[in-house]
Parts: structure tokens; C-alpha cells; sequence
């Protein structure tokens, strides 16, 4: 057996186990082979989607106070909509709903039936039991934010400068941002994947029309309930029912397609590095 015919025996016995079976590279070990082609998908589509969501900012903006509006004559007129002219950075002012409906401040017996509530509520966590541990971080994670927003309010409720028409305008800015922002993060989650083009096309559409159906009507909702309760109610809705509330179906959106059963496009984007694998 001359020299090569050893080298080759030594790298072919790397990856045989100790049954004669091969040994192959854990999928963590792997990496992707990024044609010219694969690139141009990864960075052309979220700009083509970026391009595309201005040149419709004014059609979308038009859907959400169409939206608003419905909104409104189903709950009877209680609110009204103007339009708010906004600029933001480089874009071209764009005008978005106001919505005219208030809030009052939480009456004394509202912050402490709620500090009670949020009392309650960390109590019970410690009674559930281990198994359950996610609803007992949830309870008490509602119960500290609740619990400070009854403390706030308690000490100092005229330094609240925050209101129900504001924090409407808010979030429809937040969602702007965040219709410019999903295709990139697409691009990097889920464009780099060898996954079939129509996939990636269909991920990003679900979830931009998500996006622009649902925010004028969720938002609306989110202000009934402080319209009907008060401002207290607003910490809470802010950061469990806002924008995570987006973000959470975006997630289920991903992963929704993720699953969708297909064949590999790029047989080149799995091989391993330093060997073969069938």
C-alpha cells in the first residue's frame, strides 16, 4: 500500500463509526453555498417590497381610514377620524388617521380595585403549579406591569402626558415602520433558507397584507378598551397588546410556511464541508 493509498484510508476511517456505519456532519457543521442568483434573491426582493410598499403608502394609508372609519359607524359614532399630515426623515408627508375619542384618568377606586387585582394575580402565581411555569411568568409579568401603572397613577397622574389619540398615531407609525422592516427580516430568516421562490414571495405578501388589514382594526379596538376603562389599562395594552401582538403572528406566518413541504432547489446549498453527503 504505497502513501495516497494510506491517506485515503485514514480520511475515508474519520468518518466511519466504530460499527462501520458513516458518521455524518451534524446539520450545525454545515454551511450554505450562496450562488449570484441566491444573493439577488436575498437582497433584490426586500428592496423590489420596499419599493412597492412606497409607491402604495398612499393606497394603504387610504385602506386604514376606510377601515377606521367602518370601525367607527359599526360602534355606533362613538369616536370621530381626521387626517394627521406626517413626514418622516426622507419619505414624503403622508397623512394617517387621528382619532378623536379620549380617556380620563383612573379614579381612586380604579387604581386600588387594579393594584388588588395585580396583588391577586402574583399570589396566584406562586400557587400554580411547576408544570405550568409559562402561565406563572405571564401572571406575573401582568401583575408588575399593572401593579406599577396603579402606583404611577396613585402618586403622580397628572405627569402623564400620554394620550388615547396619541398612543392611536403611535402604533399606526410603529406599523409603517415595521411594513419596511419584514421584508429584510425575511431576508435574513427566511431567503437565505433553500427554500422554492414562491415560498418566499407568499411569506412575505401573508404577512404585509396582515399587516395592513389588521393594524387600523386592532388599534381600534385597543382604544375602545381605554376609551370604556381609562388611561391605567394604557402601560399594559401598550407593551403585551401592541405591537407584540404583530410580531407574534409574523412568527406564526414564518412558521406556518416553514412547514410547507418542499424539494430542496439548491442541491448545493446542503452539501458539507470537507466530505460528501448523499
Amino acid at each position: 500500500m504505497n502513501t495516497q493509498q494510506r491517506l485515503d484510508l485514514l480520511k475515508s476511517m474519520r468518518h466511519t463509526g466504530h460499527g462501520g456505519g458513516l458518521i455524518r456532519m451534524h446539520r450545525a457543521m454545515r454551511i450554505e453555498h450562496f450562488s449570484r442568483t441566491r444573493w439577488t434573491w436575498i437582497i433584490g426582493l426586500p428592496l423590489l417590497c420596499n419599493l412597492v410598499t412606497l409607491k402604495l403608502l398612499p393606497n394603504i394609508t387610504g385602506l386604514w381610514f376606510a377601515l377606521t372609519r367602518w370601525s367607527i359607524a359599526l360602534t355606533g359614532g362613538i369616536a370621530d377620524v381626521s387626517a394627521l399630515r406626517v413626514q418622516q426623515g426622507w419619505m414624503r408627508p403622508l397623512a394617517l388617521p387621528w382619532l378623536e375619542l379620549s380617556s380620563s384618568t383612573p379614579s381612586f377606586w380604579q387604581c386600588w380595585g387594579n393594584a388588588l387585582a395585580a396583588l391577586l394575580l402574583l399570589l396566584l402565581s406562586f400557587v400554580i403549579s411547576q408544570e405550568r411555569m409559562p402561565a406563572r411568568y405571564l401572571l406575573r409579568l401582568l401583575a408588575i406591569i399593572q401593579g406599577c401603572s396603579c402606583l404611577y397613577f396613585c402618586v403622580m397622574p397628572a405627569a402623564f402626558s400620554h394620550s388615547l389619540s396619541d398612543y392611536h398615531h403611535s402604533c399606526l407609525e410603529f406599523v409603517l415602520a415595521l411594513l419596511l422592516l419584514v421584508p429584510w427580516i425575511h431576508a435574513l430568516t427566511f431567503y437565505i433558507l433553500d427554500k422554492p421562490t414562491w415560498h418566499k414571495l407568499l411569506l412575505t405578501l401573508f404577512s404585509m397584507g396582515y399587516l395592513c388589514v389588521e393594524a387600523p382594526l386592532h388599534y381600534f379596538a385597543a382604544a375602545l378598551a381605554l376609551h370604556f376603562g381609562s388611561l391605567l389599562f394604557m402601560p399594559l395594552i401598550f407593551i403585551l397588546g401592541s405591537l407584540m401582538v404583530e410580531v407574534m403572528m409574523l412568527i406564526a406566518l414564518y412558521g406556518w410556511v416553514m412547514s410547507w413541504a418542499c424539494r430542496p432547489t439548491d442541491s448545493a446549498g446542503l452539501a458539507g464541508v470537507g466530505m460528501g453527503e448523499p
